[in-house]
């Protein structure tokens, strides 16, 4: 992630036209502080965005922020996105911006479930009574999970990032990031859940995309 941080500002600063004073930039992320994302907030720390000219503000997301109708109306200058859907909607809908950068190539995001479940492949997940799914997922992927896989809305429970309902339930599933949700998981319920990524099973698209207006691109 600090590598992709640098990354970040050598694109922000490329535009930038030399001056003394700082180009102040705003960057919203996708969720609230946390080692992930790491790198962009020792960037401001060690001078990073500094010695490429660049005043950048992180603006936190989280459950209950929505960031995104923010850089459109330019409140923020770049936003760190969810995956590809997102941006077809801005191209489809006539909203300028641009994806400009992706953290991920393969989306980490997963389905988990309890080890003792019975569930052996992905196909089995179709059985769980139960499917923890945050609301924006449910009018994202999951909409291809019913279509391709044969899932149903009939499964749904909202997962508000609270591992307490899925631990209870042994024979329920639920969402999460491959790279962060297991290691929660294991240190709250003592156990590795099964891992079930989506993208082993047809769903290609790049994650954690960074976006921008079409205005800053070009400036």
């Amino acid at each position: 992630m600090r590598t992709i941080a640098t990354l970040f500002a050598l694109s922000v600063s490329a535009a930038a036209q030399p001056a003394c004073a700082l180009d102040k930039v705003v960057f919203a992320t996708n969720w609230k502080a946390q080692a992930a994302h790491g790198g962009f907030y020792q960037a401001i720390a060690d001078g990073t965005y500094a010695k490429y000219g660049l005043e950048v503000t992180i603006r936190p997301g989280g459950p209950q922020v929505n960031n995104r109708p923010l850089l459109a109306a330019g409140k923020v200058d770049f936003l760190m996105a969810g995956n590809l859907l997102h941006s077809f909607d801005n191209v489809k809908n006539g909203v300028p911006t641009v994806v400009v950068a992706s953290v991920f190539q393969k989306d980490p995001q997963a389905l988990f479930a309890h080890p003792d479940a019975g569930y052996k492949s992905f196909a089995d997940l179709r059985r769980a009574r139960t499917a923890f799914i945050a609301k924006d997922a449910q009018y994202s992927w999951w909409a291809w999970l019913k279509s391709e896989h044969g899932f149903k809305d009939e499964q749904l429970r909202p997962y508000n990032y609270n591992l307490g309902p899925f631990l209870a339930d042994r024979t329920s599933v639920q969402q999460g990031y491959a790279v962060e949700e297991p290691i929660a998981i294991e240190k709250q319920g003592g156990f590795k859940p099964l891992t079930f990524l989506l993208a082993d099973n047809g769903y290609s698209t790049y994650s954690t995309t960074i976006e921008a207006r079409w205005e800053t691109v070009r400036a």
